[in-house]
Order: structure tokens, then sequence, then C-alpha cells
């Protein structure tokens, strides 16, 4: 009890739990880092559910955990998604084809399409046509012997952002929980022993 008693009234005590900090090996840092990151995955992956008009499937199941950095006395974590279009559906924004139009299944088509796009089914399989009323921004591919458009191509398409980064962060109660964007999507935070 004395040993304890004098570290308490040691003026030093911050320099002294520095000194214990270091002497933890990281590993002891890792484990309980990774399950607050599986924590901060599953709320990620509540609020895309919660906040989508449609299944959201790939963007949810894209999000891992994955290990930044980690040190003696610090550990990086974070929760990463690397579709190229999970960004944009955070932040919402325009999107503009590559090439002449952005393709995307009419409503009527979605379970008949499935995961395909104009490009998997062979050439001359669809009729182009102009929308009448839309002439310039919009048109059709329809399939001979179809009624109503398989796909709906436009020149540019607005996507509303779902923000469920900014959601997910204000549900978990840590600290220093930091977005990121660049070629992953997410976020990450980080632990340093005692500090």
């Amino acid at each position: 009890m004395a040993q304890w008693e004098s570290i308490e009234l040691n003026p030093d005590l911050s320099e002294t739990l520095d000194e214990l900090a270091k002497r933890i090996p990281d590993e002891w840092l890792l484990a309980p880092m990774l399950e607050e990151a599986e924590y901060v995955r599953e709320q990620v992956v509540e609020v895309i559910m919660s906040l989508a008009k449609s299944g959201k499937g790939g963007l949810r199941d894209s999000y891992q955990v994955e290990l930044v950095s980690k040190g003696r006395e610090k550990v990086e974590v974070g929760v990463f998604s690397d579709l190229v279009y999970a960004e944009i559906q955070d932040t919402g924004g325009d999107i503009s084809p590559k090439k002449q139009w952005l393709a995307f299944p009419h409503k009527e088509a979605k379970n008949y399409v499935g995961v395909r796009w104009p490009r998997d089914f062979p050439d001359g399989h669809f009729e182009f046509a102009l929308s009448k009323s839309d002439p310039s921004n919009t048109a059709y591919l329809f399939e001979f012997g179809r009624e109503p458009p398989v796909f709906i191509l436009k020149k540019k398409v607005t996507i509303p952002g779902m923000l469920y980064l900014d959601w997910a962060e204000a549900v978990w109660e840590g600290e220093g929980l930091e977005p990121s964007f660049g070629n992953n999507i997410g976020v990450s935070f980080g632990n340093a022993g005692f500090h």
C-alpha cells in the first residue's frame, strides 16, 4: 500500500504513466481498438440500411475494419470501403458519364436486368430511342419484344448524399473519429495507451 501512496503523491505522475504506457505491448491496445472498430462498422451498416431507399447491399457489405497503423504506444484503426461510388453515396453530387451516357435499369426491368449493364448484352440487342419530352438529357434502350425500356440513359445524374458517415459518427460515443476520403472511404480513430 505504501508503494501506491508514494506513486500517487509523486508530482511526476503523468511521466510515470507515460513510462508505463511505453512498457505495455501494442497487442494490448490492438484487441480493444479492433473491437471498437467493429462496433463503428456496425453503426455504418445500420445507418446505410436505415437511410437507403433500396438494397445498398454492396455498399453495406463493402465496409470493413482495417488496421491503419500500429506502434509501441499508438494504434490507429478504421472502417473503410473501397467502392468507387461510396463517397458520392455519402456526400452526394453530380455524376457525368465517362463516355456519352450513364445507364441504369428502368424500374420495370430491374429484376430482369439484375447486375448486368448494356455492355453485358450482345451488340444489336437494344434499340436506342430519345425521349420526346426531354430529348437532350434522357434516352432509352428498348429490347425487341419488351414493352417498357430496359435501360434509361442520362447525360448527368444528381445523387442526394445520405451522409451515413456523419450519422454513424453521431451514434458513436467515442472521440477522434475522422472521416477519410481517398482511395478508401470511411472513418479512422486512434488510441495511445494512457494518453
